[in-house]
């Protein structure tokens, strides 16, 4: 009787190639859907920390427009970055580590301790009381004017950018989404400078 031989199956050489293959391809694929996404998402938290930090201001100046007395909007008086932050914390508006928190953004290191934070992801511009609702208040620092963009600023390059307004509405923008009318061209012709 002659022994049974067992047949062995095994993958070739040409179909483990073809699989890794796929694997490459859908992997290229993925890849940058994946990172769109955390970008997508960092810059909702940008917008989220924007908010924030409108509410806050907005709630100091309703104070100092009720009561007759103390700080507002930060182009009321004039106020550098570090007398603005100051002014949020001194009214308890918001604390030290709540701006640090509220400026930082992905790409930007500020150091535990630091106040008023030296360079930030967001942008805080020198809105009046006077100034209208659609006037830009905060935005990321890459944002240099209606759809132009800093590649090489932080946070977010040219991928990207948040603008919020004085009258408590914001948006993520991307360059080629953006135009004047979206984002407010009253805001700019009124020469509103951006935070010293």
């Amino acid at each position: 009787m002659k022994p049974r031989l067992r047949s062995l199956q095994a993958f070739t050489l040409i179909e483990l190639l073809v699989v890794i293959s796929i694997i490459a391809i859908l992997a290229s694929l993925a890849v940058p859907a994946v990172t769109g996404a955390l970008t997508r998402g960092q810059l909702t938290g940008s917008l989220n920390n924007a908010r924030q930090l409108q509410i806050a201001t907005q709630t100091m100046a309703i104070d100092a427009f009720t009561t007759g007395e103390g700080p507002g909007w930060p182009g009321d008086n004039g106020d550098s970055w570090g007398v603005f932050c100051q002014n949020l914390v001194d009214g308890k508006y918001l604390t030290e580590s709540d701006i640090r928190k509220i400026v930082s953004a992905p790409g930007v290191n500020i150091p535990a301790g630091t106040f008023p934070p030296p360079r930030s992801g967001l942008q805080v511009y020198a809105v009046s009381e006077n100034a209208p609702g659609d006037s830009v208040f905060v935005s990321t620092f890459n944002w240099t004017g209606f759809s132009e963009l800093d590649p090489s600023a932080a946070p977010f390059g040219d991928k990207g950018f948040v603008i919020f307004r004085k009258a408590g509405d914001g948006n993520v923008y991307q360059a080629r989404q953006a135009t004047s009318e979206s984002i407010g061209n009253s805001t700019l012709a009124s020469g509103i400078a951006p935070r010293p």
